[in-house]
C-alpha cells in the first residue's frame, strides 16, 4: 500500500499549474501548502480547478519524483507553474532574494538581531503559519533526520538546556495571561479531581517545586516580591483550615 503520492492542480482560468507531493491518501482533505496558488478546501474546490494524481509510492520516491518534475519544468516551462521552489525544504535565499534585505546590511549580524527585535511577533505569527501548513512534511523531515542521528536529541538537548527551559517559561507565562479565564473555569468544574490527583502525587509535587526552586532562584525571588500579600493571605488562610481540622503538626509557615 502506498502512503504518499505526487499531484498536480489545474487552474484552468488562468492556465497555471502547481505540482506537489503529500504523505497520506488524495481523500484525507489535503489540497496544497502553495502561498502563490488561491487556498481553499477539498470540500470548496473553486471553478476551474481540478487535480491529477501523477504516482503513488513512499515518501522518499515521492519527494524525488517531485524534486525531478519541478527540476524539468524550471527548464522548460516554469512560468506556467504556481511553484517558486524545486525542492523542500525550499533553499535559503540570500543577498537581494532575501525577504529582509535592505540597502546591503542583509547578513551582518548586527541587523539581524535588531530586524529579529523589531518583528518578533511578526516573525513568530509566519513561524505558526508556515509550520500549520507544512505540519506532515516538516514532521517527516523530523523523524528521518533523527533516525540518521540518534545521537542529536541527547546533544541539542545538553548544549540548549537553559534556553529550552526559558522557551518553555515564556510559553506558558503567554499561555495562562491568554487563557486565565479558561484555566479558572476548569479548575473550578474539576476541583475535586485536582485534589484528588495532588493528595495521591503529594510527595511528587512537593519534589517538583523545590527542584524548580533550586534551578530558578532569581525567578522565585522576583514572584515573592511581586505577590508577597497574595502568598501570605494564602497562608493564613491554610492555617486556618489546618486549625479547624485540628492537623497543624506538619504545617509548614
Amino acid at each position: 500500500m502506498s502512503e504518499a503520492f505526487v499531484y498536480m492542480w489545474h487552474d484552468s482560468e488562468n492556465s497555471m499549474y502547481y505540482i506537489g507531493s503529500h504523505k497520506g491518501t488524495p481523500d484525507d482533505g489535503y489540497t496544497h501548502s502553495s502561498k502563490v496558488m488561491e487556498q481553499f478546501k477539498a470540500h470548496s474546490i473553486p471553478e476551474g480547478f481540478s487535480r491529477r494524481i501523477l504516482a503513488y509510492g513512499t515518501v522518499p520516491d515521492m519527494r524525488q519524483l517531485e524534486n525531478d518534475l519541478l527540476n524539468n519544468r524550471k527548464e522548460k516551462c516554469w512560468d506556467k507553474y504556481y511553484n517558486v521552489a524545486t525542492c523542500f525544504p525550499p533553499p535559503v535565499k540570500y543577498g537581494k532574494d532575501a525577504h529582509n534585505y535592505i540597502h546591503g546590511r542583509w547578513g551582518k549580524p548586527e541587523y539581524q538581531k535588531e530586524y529579529r527585535e523589531n518583528n518578533r511577533e511578526k516573525i513568530r505569527e509566519q513561524q505558526r503559519e508556515y509550520y500549520k501548513e507544512n505540519r506532515e512534511k516538516l514532521r517527516e523531515y523530523q523523524r528521518e533526520y533523527r533516525e540518521k542521528n540518534p545521537e542529536y536529541k541527547q546533544e541539542y538537548l545538553e548544549k540548549n538546556r537553559e534556553k529550552i527551559r526559558e522557551q518553555k517559561r515564556e510559553y506558558m507565562r503567554e499561555y495562562y495571561e491568554k487563557n486565565r479565564e479558561k484555566i479558572r473555569e476548569y479548575r473550578e468544574k474539576n476541583r475535586e479531581k485536582i485534589r484528588e490527583y495532588c493528595e495521591k502525587n503529594s510527595e511528587k509535587i512537593r519534589e517538583q517545586k523545590r527542584k524548580f526552586n533550586q534551578e530558578n532562584p532569581e525567578y522565585m525571588r522576583e514572584y515573592y516580591e511581586k505577590n508577597r500579600e497574595k502568598i501570605l493571605e494564602r497562608k493564613r488562610k491554610n492555617y486556618k483550615k489546618k486549625q479547624a481540622q485540628g492537623n497543624l503538626d506538619n504545617f509548614c509557615t
